[in-house]
């Protein structure tokens, strides 16, 4: 949902702080369509309360979804290869450590058996 500030989506509540009710359209020009209404705006017609036909409003959310959606999968795609990128590093030091440790133990032996000779 979006806020009252927005017009895009499907509105939750009028410029004014009201709340927003669904009619249905009985004109020539939109028989039976649906529209978001504020609760005042009925009363008030020389007022610019809220006003919205219901199938605009899910398509603009639906196409804001959308583009929320797009946002996420790009962040999904940038953490894991950020996660990649800090494992592949976390395994080069494993290694890098394993070979100092490995050095460390063959100079260790050849001292041993240096000293033996």
């Amino acid at each position: 949902m979006t806020n009252m500030n927005n017009n895009e989506g499907i509105p939750s509540r009028c410029w004014c702080g009201k709340g927003i009710v669904t009619y249905v359209s009985k004109t020539e020009e939109n028989p039976y369509r649906r529209f978001f209404r504020c609760e005042i705006g009925i009363q008030r017609k020389k007022e610019e309360h809220l006003f919205k036909w219901v199938d605009e409003a899910l398509f603009n959310e639906i196409h804001r979804m959308d583009d929320h959606q797009a946002r996420i999968a790009e962040e999904i795609k940038d953490l894991r290869s950020s996660m990649k990128k800090t494992a592949e590093e976390e395994v080069m030091k494993q290694k890098s450590s394993l070979h100092v440790g490995c050095v460390g133990s063959i100079l260790s032996i050849l001292c041993l058996w240096s000293k033996y000779d």
